[in-house]
């Protein structure tokens, strides 16, 4: 029997394995076929206009994508500036994503070092090393995945960065980051007072806002700390946690909407130089603080999420990490769906849509075969290790 066939059949072996045991952990299979949908009970204290918001920035990932990949529409013309109005609204996307996180993991209480760090990397780091195997398979490896010079050269590549098959993996590198810092962040900004907090905010609006736009007076700006940095941004999505901020929900969401319009104001007329006005620039911040502020005023009249926006909140991550395979190598090379395919609106939502549909299902595939075997490995290894440990800690103690 040929080597790869031995795989599959040990790999299907673990996977079932994996089910297994996380199903029993789960209290039955009816429970755990639900959390493998998203459509589990909550637990009452779950934040409503956050899953919304995870969708939402999940959808605008995906629309940035398909915008800016469409180059068939002539400089001017109607349909150009439609997608160039659109693309303002979906830029929001990298910045909703990691408010997000300071918003979930700086608003927690302090647990252990060494247990926080071992969930994120069962629950991202791991998933995101697999896809980023998948595309160095579909791009580059193809039949030498088994190879081991393959995979010695596919943990250097992981290490350094996005590779050219998958470039939109920098914000997961960003996020990462993020929890790196989180158990230290999270001591620091929780112990201050309302009063700093939002003066280290105000601070960081003025710190970005000059890194953005003094080069357009000839100043390059030195100053980079983490007051510009996507540090900030992440404590930015804490502040929205606490009490302090209902004071500031009507005036974001006014100069949010003031950023959008300037912003694709910007876009349309100067498209070259609308990329000051993005990202981490004040007026991105605006239009982000201005949505974490809608939903959050509206926090306890918004509706219980449906299962569609459970779904896609519970695979957001990794509908993330795989929409630019689906989007580009089958929506648009294989099913040849383009923003401008239908008209502008009807192209844009279709391949919208397609692309979310497709990378969902290849979501709900992959996380539930490949990358919960990995992560039965893993853990396997681990307690295994431990257990070694623990049996050579003690006989060095006797």
């Amino acid at each position: 029997m040929q080597t790869k066939y031995l795989i599959l059949i040990l790999g299907l072996l673990i996977v079932i394995l994996a089910h297994g045991d996380r199903g029993r952990k789960a209290g039955g299979s009816g429970r755990y076929i639900k959390s493998i949908l998203g459509i589990e009970n909550g637990n009452g204290r779950r934040i409503k206009g956050y899953d919304y918001i995870r969708v939402l920035a999940v959808i605008a990932v995906i629309g940035t994508h398909v915008v800016q990949s469409d180059t068939q529409l002539s400089a001017g013309s109607p349909g150009w500036i439609g997608l160039r109005i659109t693309e303002t609204a979906f830029l929001t996307c990298n910045v909703l994503f990691v408010m997000l996180s300071g918003a979930l993991l700086l608003n927690r209480g302090e647990e252990p070092v060494a247990s926080f760090y071992r969930k994120r990397v069962f629950r991202v780091v791991i998933p995101m090393a697999v896809y980023y195997m998948f595309y160095l398979y579909m791009g580059l490896y193809h039949s030498g995945l088994l190879n081991p010079a393959n995979w010695l050269d596919a943990g250097k590549r992981f290490l350094s960065g996005p590779s050219d098959w998958n470039p939109h993996f920098w914000l997961m590198y960003v996020i990462i980051s993020f929890y790196l810092t989180a158990p230290f962040f999270r001591v620091m900004v929780q112990n201050m007072s309302d009063r700093l907090l939002t003066s280290f905010v105000f601070l960081t609006f003025v710190m970005n806002g000059a890194l953005a736009w003094l080069p357009l007076a000839g100043i390059q700006f030195s100053f980079v700390t983490i007051l510009c940095g996507w540090e900030s941004v992440f404590v930015f999505g804490y502040f929205w946690t606490r009490p302090v901020s209902k004071r500031f929900f009507k005036p974001f969401m006014a100069l949010g909407a003031v950023s959008f319009v300037f912003a694709a104001a910007v876009s349309c007329i100067a498209p070259d130089g609308a990329e000051m006005l993005f990202n981490r620039a004040p007026s991105m911040l605006f239009m982000a603080g201005g949505i974490f502020a809608w939903f959050s005023e509206r926090e306890d009249h918004l509706k219980m999420p449906g299962m569609a926006v459970r779904v896609i909140g519970k695979y957001g991550f990794s509908i993330l990490l795989i929409h630019w395979y689906i989007l580009h190598y089958v929506t648009e090379e294989r099913l040849g769906l383009f923003a401008s395919s239908f008209g502008v609106i009807g192209g844009t939502v279709f391949a919208m849509a397609v692309t979310l549909i497709l990378s969902l299902l290849a979501a709900l595939v992959f996380d539930n075969t490949v990358v919960i075997a990995v992560e039965y490995v893993c853990e396997a290894a681990l307690k295994l290790l431990e257990k070694i440990w623990k049996r050579l800690t003690r006989q060095s103690a006797s």
